[in-house]
């Protein structure tokens, strides 16, 4: 199982690999329009210079191979947001989805599925046994979304986070196994077609 930095893409959106520098100061632009929506992100501390200091942390990870950002665009060009795959485990071949923040207007389309295809297609089609997803337990939008992608609740792992801003965070997990990703495809390709054909 190898998950490096790739460029991922299809009719609704292109994923790249996150550069701090050029997409950090679009993702500030993003979070000023997202208000509260923002308050579960786990980098995220209101009334602080949060950024400079995730950016170093981030660097960090992809330099240590944990962490393999993607920054999100649509067809137009538009920056949507990010998302990535975290603690790629190639012994195990497991890898999480996650760091997922989307422009408020973009929630609830077909930005979510779009970029889940690709990342779940490119981690089984890379080998992966199974990949998994961590979400604050106070995210319902969140929780719902991971659920509709066809994710099975595993579990919660009881205040297993001190967050930025001191809130000690319990974490529902969820996870799509390789043999269950047919099944999964399949409800995302009928959700992407449906969202073509009312475009």
């Amino acid at each position: 199982m190898l998950i490096r930095p790739l460029t991922l893409e299809n009719r609704f959106v292109r994923l790249v690999p996150f550069e701090p520098d050029h997409h950090g100061p679009q993702l500030v632009a993003l979070s000023e329009q997202t208000g509260a929506r923002l308050g579960t992100w786990p980098v995220f501390v209101a009334g602080t210079g949060w950024l400079a200091p995730w950016l170093e942390t981030l660097r960090s990870r992809v330099a240590a191979g944990t962490l393999v950002p993607f920054a999100v665009y649509l067809g137009d060009g538009r920056f949507a947001g990010m998302t990535a795959f975290l603690n790629p485990d190639a012994g195990h071949r497991n890898v999480e989805i996650g760091m997922t923040f989307y422009a408020p207007d973009l929630q609830g389309g077909v930005i979510n599925p779009a970029c889940k295809h690709l990342l779940l297609g490119h981690a089984f089609g890379q080998g992966a046994l199974r990949v998994y997803f961590h979400v604050d337990e106070r995210n319902a939008r969140s929780r719902a979304a991971v659920l509709k992608l066809g994710a099975v609740q595993e579990g919660l792992l009881r205040d297993n986070r001190v967050l930025p801003d001191g809130f000690v965070r319990t974490t529902v997990v969820f996870s799509i196994l390789a043999r269950e990703w047919p099944a999964v495809k399949a409800g995302l390709d009928a959700r992407l077609a449906a969202f073509e054909g009312a475009s």
